[in-house]
């Protein structure tokens, strides 16, 4: 099935060069597998074009889901036993318990409705099943504001603890909610190169160009923002700074 969706088609066209701008992506799976139990039947949502879980030898299957049709065509040229899925979060179109554990990294911040999401990740999981997710949080991105570039608004953690308490399915609860911020820093050789990074992780520089009230940089406007991120350069590069809500949470 492929999704009508301006979101899921801007992904598609963009799979086959994600992996070019995916830094923050890699660092933040790096912690979230640190720490995860996974096992059983796992559902990776917003698989993008695919993780790795074969250090996991207790998860017999992986049902990959991403709303983009592109991101999975990619995947499944390298993942070819995984199961993938074209849908959406709210509404996975799965049978209720129906698997073990979930992963989900840097996808939910574009999630409209988290608490449905949340929801729907309740009734999929089975008895005392697992979900692990990251997701961009408040206070992200301050150097862009520095650069006078738009941000997009993301969830406080508190939004978040939130969106898991109030996400019930049927009456039942989660037995536990674990949430930790965590800072991470990435560092790139150049403004456009930073601003093609955070396409993938909802706080697209493209989004608010495309906006009528917000039109195009001149090319005097873009160099002095050029020149101002170089004020900003370190050693390692014009850094950029996530904040990072890591979830671990128990169905009951």
């Amino acid at each position: 099935m492929t999704l009508d969706n301006p979101l899921a088609n801007k992904f598609s066209c963009a799979a086959s060069q994600y992996k070019q701008h995916d830094v923050l992506q890699r660092l933040s799976a790096h912690q979230l597998l640190q720490h995860a139990n996974l096992y059983g039947t796992l559902l990776d949502v917003g698989a993008g074009p695919g993780t790795d879980f074969g250090s996991f030898n207790a998860v017999n299957q992986v049902v990959a889901v991403d709303i983009a049709q592109g991101m999975l065509t990619e995947l499944t040229q390298q993942f070819t036993d995984y199961l993938p899925l074209c849908t959406d979060a709210q509404a996975l179109g799965l049978q209720t318990a129906s698997v073990d554990s979930i992963y989900s990294n840097l996808a939910l911040q574009w999630c409209p409705k988290l608490p449905q999401a949340f929801c729907e990740f309740q009734r999929v999981l089975r008895p005392n099943g697992e979900c692990h997710v990251s997701i961009v949080a408040d206070g992200s991105l301050a150097e862009l504001k520095t650069l006078g570039f738009h941000v997009n608004q993301f969830h406080s953690v508190s939004a978040l603890k939130q969106a898991f308490m109030s996400s019930q399915f049927q009456g039942d609860t989660w037995e536990s909610i674990d949430i930790k911020l965590e800072s991470i820093q990435v560092y790139f050789d150049d403004l456009r190169s930073l601003l093609y990074s955070i396409k993938g992780v909802g706080a697209s520089f493209a989004q608010h160009q495309h906006n009528s009230n917000r039109p195009l940089l001149k090319k005097q406007q873009w160099q002095q923002r050029v020149e101002l991120a170089n004020t900003l350069r370190t050693e390692k590069g014009i850094p950029l700074t996530y904040q990072i809500a890591f979830i671990r949470a128990k169905r009951g």
